[in-house]
């Protein structure tokens, strides 16, 4: 007898359970509708009674806040463009400065050089006669030789006795030597040699 009811109980828990699976089943393939049933079904219970109505209404306001999340989502995706593009813009400005002072520190070095110069320049005083001789042999022998030559040679000679070989060559001639040597001294021979 015992046997019985508890096969009847298993059996009537086997059949609701039947049932309640088959109903899921068919609510997770959207062939029924279960929750508006069930939350409705719900209310009912004393204290309760706004279960359904609250289910109603967050279904009414998903619309809003998915639109909301999808303005808010935009919005961070245009600060997050501004925040990028304002970081180019810093860094283009912060290499702009460096360019700035590395220009600015070229200029200061340069100016120094010039004073160095200038205050080493010797106030066009006459060479005496030896030192005349050896220009003018210096300035015969590099007419002689090939402009690459003549312009290593060029440069071992000292600045200022360079500067005096020069002016006694041809200018034509001269203008060859200096192209054959680095930039920076071909300036600095022209710059004395315009100023002699």
């Amino acid at each position: 007898m015992m046997l019985r009811y508890i096969a009847g109980i298993l059996t009537a828990f086997l059949f609701f359970g039947s049932v309640f699976g088959l109903l899921y089943i068919l609510d997770q393939y959207n062939y029924i509708e279960l929750k508006p049933a069930v939350l409705y079904t719900l209310s009912t219970i004393p204290g309760w009674e706004e279960v359904a109505e609250a289910y109603k209404l967050g279904l009414d306001n998903m619309d809003v806040l998915q639109a909301r999340e999808a303005a808010l989502a935009a919005r961070a995706e245009e600060l997050a463009a501004e925040a990028k593009k304002l970081e180019e813009e810093k860094q283009a400005l912060v290499e702009q400065v460096v360019a700035l002072e590395e220009k600015e520190e070229y200029l200061m070095v340069q100016e120094r050089k010039l004073a160095e110069q200038q205050s080493t320049t010797v106030t066009s005083q006459l060479p005496n006669e030896n030192a005349r001789e050896r220009y003018a042999t210096a300035a015969r022998l590099l007419e002689a030789m090939k402009p690459e030559a003549a312009g290593e040679n060029l440069l071992k000679m000292p600045f200022e006795m360079g500067v005096a070989v020069l002016s006694l060559l041809d200018s034509r001639k001269a203008g060859r030597i200096l192209e054959t040597i680095p930039p920076e001294q071909s300036s600095k021979y022209m710059a004395k040699l315009s100023g002699h």
